[in-house]
C-alpha cells in the first residue's frame, strides 16, 4: 500500500475501504508483542467477562481465549469493516457462546453498569475525543474490583511518526493517570516494554510501550 501519512492515520483511526482488511492484518502482526505484554499485565482471571475496546479484525481471538479457562470475550469497534471481518472470521466462537462483537460510535459504551470483570485496549487512547468521558465509561462497565489495562506509546515516540500529526492526541502515562485520578480507578501498575517494530514506511524502529493497569474501587 502506498498511502500518505494522512491516509495512514485515517486507516489507523478507523480502517475502511479497500485497504481495511490489509490494515487489520498488519495491526495484528505488528502489534503482537504489545498486545501480549498488555494481557500479561492484565493477568486474565478464569471465568472473566472480558471486553476489548478497539478489537480490530478479531484475528487473535483464539489466542486471547486461551489465556485462562471459561472466558467470555466481547470485542468493540468503531470500524464497520473490522466488525464485519471479526464476525466472519470468528463465527464458530460466536455460535459457541464464547464471544460477541459490537459496533459503537466511540463515546458511550453500549453495555450495562458492572458488566465486565476485565477490560483492555491497545493503541486506542490517541483517538478518544473525550479521555475523561471514556475512562468514566470504562469504570462504569467494570465490576468493583475489576481491572483495566491500557497500552500505548508515549508522546516522545509518537512524535517521530509522520502519521501521528494527523488526528492523533498524544499522551504520557502521567497524563492518563491524572485523568483517571478523580474516577473510581486505582493505578495498580505501570510497566514498559521495548520491542522492534516495522514502521508504516517499512523501516525498523525500536519502540517503547507503556501498560497502565487500573482497578475499580
Amino acid at each position: 500500500m502506498d498511502l500518505t501519512p494522512k491516509q495512514t492515520a485515517a486507516q489507523l483511526r478507523c480502517p475502511h475501504g479497500k485497504e481495511a482488511a490489509a490494515f487489520g492484518q498488519i495491526m495484528n502482526l505488528r502489534n503482537l508483542a504489545q498486545i501480549s505484554a498488555c494481557l500479561e499485565t492484565l493477568q486474565i482471571r478464569a471465568g472473566s467477562q472480558l471486553l476489548e475496546i478497539g478489537c480490530g479484525n478479531g484475528g487473535l481471538l483464539g489466542w486471547i481465549l486461551s489465556q485462562n479457562e471459561n472466558l467470555h470475550y466481547t470485542g468493540l469497534e468503531v470500524s464497520e469493516a473490522m466488525h464485519r471481518e471479526a464476525c466472519g472470521f470468528n463465527q464458530a466462537f460466536i455460535e459457541a457462546g464464547l464471544a460477541q462483537y459490537c459496533l459503537y460510535g466511540g463515546g458511550k459504551l453500549p453495555f450495562s453498569d458492572g458488566r465486565f470483570d476485565m477490560l483492555f485496549s491497545v493503541n486506542t487512547v490517541y483517538f478518544w475525543p473525550d479521555p475523561a468521558g471514556m475512562l468514566a465509561e470504562c469504570a462504569r462497565v467494570l465490576k468493583r474490583g475489576g481491572r483495566m489495562c491500557l497500552s500505548f506509546c508515549e508522546r516522545a515516540f509518537m512524535e517521530t511518526l509522520p502519521f501521528a500529526a494527523y488526528g492523533f492526541s498524544l499522551y504520557n502515562a502521567a497524563d492518563i493517570r491524572a485523568v483517571a485520578a478523580p474516577l473510581p480507578l486505582k493505578t495498580v501498575a505501570e510497566t514498559r516494554r521495548s520491542d522492534w517494530a516495522v514502521s508504516k514506511s517499512n523501516g525498523l524502529v525500536q519502540r517503547e510501550t507503556v501498560h497502565l493497569l487500573f482497578e475499580k474501587r
